[in-house]
């Protein structure tokens, strides 16, 4: 039998895991030259992580504010059955941004936001593989504890 102790070691041990995993799944997009900014939500609109270049042009993180701002409304879109939306926000008269909301597993929503002049088929099979990966991994976390910090 353990003892409550080694429990709580235990479920410390699994939630680093999880968190470690979904940072490593929300980088894995980064990587790709097309990709400005991803975040990661709850259902309830607290960020669980987000991957941007902090040198990014004040643009990006008028984007991001945005973003953050409509994520309620996209939240409700989503869990009325669509797996993912796209809007094009506009930055200024000459360049808007696509901004993709994935649905990931029951309790998280991924935020892509892509370069103006991103290939976006092929970023959209990665991004779809991405928040199914992520909602694996979050709803697993679900018999572990919050994913809080």
């Amino acid at each position: 039998m353990k003892s409550p102790i080694s429990n709580m070691d235990d479920q410390a041990l699994k939630l680093s895991r999880a968190i470690s995993s979904i940072q490593i799944e929300a980088d894995h997009l980064f990587t790709f030259r097309d990709v400005r900014a991803t975040i990661l939500f709850r259902l309830d609109g607290r960020v669980l992580t987000s991957f941007y270049n902090p040198e990014t042009s004040s643009s990006i993180l008028t984007v991001i504010r945005w973003v953050k701002d409509i994520i309620s409304k996209t939240k409700e879109e989503l869990k009325h059955g669509a797996r993912s939306i796209k809007y094009n926000k506009q930055i200024d008269q000459n360049e808007a941004l696509p901004v993709y909301f994935y649905r990931a597993g029951n309790s998280g929503i991924l935020v892509v936001i892509l370069h103006s002049r991103a290939n976006t088929g092929l970023m959209e099979i990665e991004m779809s593989r991405t928040a199914k990966r992520l909602g694996i991994v979050i709803d697993r976390k679900q018999s572990i504890g919050d994913l809080e910090q």
